[in-house]
């Protein structure tokens, strides 16, 4: 049975200079395990927030955000520690790896984090970098990778634990249009091999399209227009 990643009557603000400003206002919309979505709006209509929402590090002023219709903010440490490692995976803009890491140890973050590091461990990661062709920089850097190979092992660290939804940050927002393609072919690519809900905001709509639905910004709500 697919799970499911809802927003049940979402409302965020955030204060500016003392003035509450609303981003979001009773949204309600859910997002299901083996589906592609993406999250269009206008730059700061807050897309970035509803990842973040939907990705648990961030908060809603009102409403809440369930798995399978648990509420996150209700989970023990443990029970979160549980589900951000096993469940949900989050790509951001920008790479964000850990520079004192190698290559291989950045995609083996989560392993590493869980003490779950075998020799298993260590044969997934080389075959994934392998499948995307930097097994030759698994002992590199990341300071010596371009960004497209830093995000390219950013996407592998995000899936290295099959979470059962992977939500992505504008995660061509730096790249040039080739690379861009390549990165949203790599997503789309685990997304279908390993049945993950891929939940995506982007402001190209040729990236768009390329989802199975489509959802808007639009008056402080989220809007399905595909």
């Amino acid at each position: 049975m697919s799970s499911k990643l809802s927003m049940q009557h979402v409302s965020k603000s955030y204060h500016q200079l003392g003035v509450a400003v609303a981003i979001f206002d009773d949204v309600l919309i859910d997002f299901v395990q083996g589906s592609s979505y993406a999250i269009m709006g206008a730059s700061g209509s807050g897309k970035s927030t509803a990842i973040h929402l939907l990705a648990g590090i961030d908060v809603s002023t009102s409403g809440s955000i369930s798995f399978d219709n648990c509420d996150i903010a209700s989970f023990s440490a443990e029970q979160a520690a549980l589900f951000f490692q096993k469940n949900i995976s989050l790509v951001f803009q920008q790479a964000a790896l850990f520079a004192e890491l190698t290559v291989l140890e950045n995609v083996m973050l989560k392993a590493i984090l869980a003490g779950q590091v075998t020799t298993e461990s260590y044969d997934h990661a080389n075959k994934l970098l392998q499948e995307v062709g930097l097994e030759s920089k698994a002992q590199a850097y990341p300071a010596m990778l371009s960004g497209g190979q830093q995000q390219r092992v950013a996407i592998l660290r995000a899936i290295f634990m099959v979470p059962q939804f992977l939500l992505v940050d504008e995660p061509t927002g730096n790249l040039d249009e080739q690379t861009s393609d390549q990165v949203v072919d790599l997503l789309l690519h685990y997304h279908k091999k390993y049945g993950m809900g891929l939940i995506m905001s982007t402001h190209n709509q040729k990236i768009a399209d390329r989802m199975e639905s489509i959802i808007r910004v639009e008056n402080r709500k989220l809007v399905a227009v595909k």
